[in-house]
């Protein structure tokens, strides 16, 4: 075997800067996503008390939020795309991949609606899969280009959620739901920078004003 030329090891060091510079700048993008959508959270959340357990290097972090009022509990799942890995985030690239932001909201107060809503794509509509919708209404509200499935049990669901999907600021989501057995809110978008404190707190009124007081 014959020895490396300078050629060849010049283009092992381009190559090893390279996939560096990609690592150090997917983390430091995924870092100032931690601070934002943080930030973004707390700011409509308003919580009392808070706790974060991170999942792991810029992977995302779990975030457990206690607030006064009705609704006073919030739990969000925040997970980053893989932007310093460059074997893996090409394909999330591919195959339309994206950061995720779940939030399950819970209240003590009775819930006047009942709906599952999904943005209505083939890769969103298995999150039905986890609900029972037997017994609900279906129809679907056009938005744009894209539309949302909808799920709902009497007017008022229908008419709350074509207000919160006529917001300017629901590009971003991907499912909402309103479950009364489990006294729980559900919220799922894509965190963008900027988006995610208007769309929480208009969710987080619209509901509060949907509760047996």
């Amino acid at each position: 075997m014959g020895s490396i030329s300078l050629y060849q090891l010049l283009l092992i060091f381009a190559a090893g800067g390279f996939v560096y510079l990609i690592y150090l700048r997917g983390n430091r993008k995924n870092k100032h996503l931690h601070t934002i959508i943080s930030q973004e959270l707390e700011a409509a959340i308003n919580p009392i008390d808070k706790l974060y357990n991170n999942l792991g290097g810029t992977i995302g972090y779990k975030a457990f939020y206690t607030r006064n009022g009705y609704i006073n509990k919030v739990v969000a799942l925040f997970t980053t795309l893989p932007r310093h890995s460059v074997a893996v985030y090409p394909f999330h690239l591919i195959f339309g991949g994206h950061d995720k932001l779940q939030l399950n909201i819970y209240t003590e107060k009775e819930i006047l609606l009942h709906f599952i809503c999904v943005k209505n794509k083939k890769k969103y509509l298995k999150l039905l899969s986890k609900y029972n919708i037997s017994g609900l209404k279906s129809t679907e509200i056009p938005l744009g280009n894209s539309a949302y499935l909808l799920y709902y049990k009497n007017k008022e669901s229908l008419d709350i959620c074509n207000k919160i999907i006529n917001t300017p600021f629901t590009n971003n989501l991907i499912a909402m739901s309103a479950i009364p057995e489990n006294k729980s809110f559900f919220l799922y978008c894509i965190p963008k920078e900027g988006k995610i404190k208007p769309l929480l707190k208009i969710y987080l009124s619209t509901m509060n004003d949907c509760l047996i007081k």
